[in-house]
């Protein structure tokens, strides 16, 4: 299994704080950035490659893992004027094997990869959660019989049913489906700003199942602006320690 983190944007709502860092490697507790505590925790569910498709500060990532062998670092020429659609395009070669999608500034609980990293008939797979209420700035989802039928920020509140936590898999046929998506998604003028997720709304409306798998209440975070990046920092113990033993979890399909 590989991991696919995208990690090229710069993160300018998180300014000061990213104005020479990428936001991938803000420290969340001492010694221990957001990439950091991704990777071990990726590599303790069992994830034994790891690519990170990164942007601004693409040195300083690379000279970060440097040494990890489970790691390698791409760089996105395009990080500046395009959004992360673009980013998993360019990393559309690495699509040789069962996936793992990850934000880069997802800080999530450990147990969240083994969610997908059971087996299961589903080639693609997308973790949400629900909530008592969703705002303007969550990946609103819309299921049905389990499956996702529409996905976005935009989507009205009567249709969402949950919301995306930002970790996907793709298994078998469905890597070549999301290959196929991503050409075709590229080619839309609205291409350079567009998220990846407006792919994954290409496949579901094509008919390809992706199967929505419900976390329950264990907890993750964007880390956008600079009061998420404080209010993970006064607590971090609440996403779990950032490295632990393989886990075995039952996970929830959504009916």
């Amino acid at each position: 299994m590989k991991a696919l983190i995208l990690a090229a944007g710069r993160g300018r709502r998180l300014l000061p704080y990213t104005r020479q860092t990428p936001k991938c490697l803000l420290a969340l507790e001492p010694q221990v950035t957001i990439l950091q505590r991704q990777i071990s925790l990726l590599s303790a569910a069992g994830v034994d490659r790891i690519v990170v498709v990164a942007g601004f500060g693409f040195d300083q990532i690379r000279a970060t893992t440097a040494g990890d062998s489970r790691v390698r670092v791409m760089y996105n020429p395009f990080y500046a004027v395009a959004d992360n659609l673009i980013s998993l395009w360019a990393a559309r070669g690495e699509m040789d094997d069962d996936l793992l999608i990850i934000n880069g500034d997802n800080v999530f609980h450990p147990d969240l990869p083994s969610f997908l990293l059971k087996p299961v008939a589903a080639d693609c797979q997308l973790l949400v959660q629900q909530k008592l209420a969703y705002d303007d700035d969550d990946m609103k989802v819309c299921i049905r019989s389990g499956r996702l039928q529409a996905i976005g920020k935009d989507l009205p509140v009567q249709q969402t049913d949950a919301e995306s936590v930002g970790l996907l898999s793709f298994r078998g046929q469905g890597v070549a489906q999301l290959h196929g998506i991503l050409e075709e998604a590229v080619q839309s003028e609205r291409a350079m700003t567009s998220y990846y997720l407006d792919g994954i709304q290409r496949l579901a409306s094509s008919g390809i199942g992706i199967q929505c798998v419900d976390i329950g209440s264990l907890p993750w975070e964007d880390i956008d602006t600079p009061q998420d990046l404080a209010r993970v920092r006064r607590n971090p113990g609440r996403f779990g320690p950032h490295h632990v033993k393989n886990t075995t979890l039952t996970s929830t399909r959504l009916a």
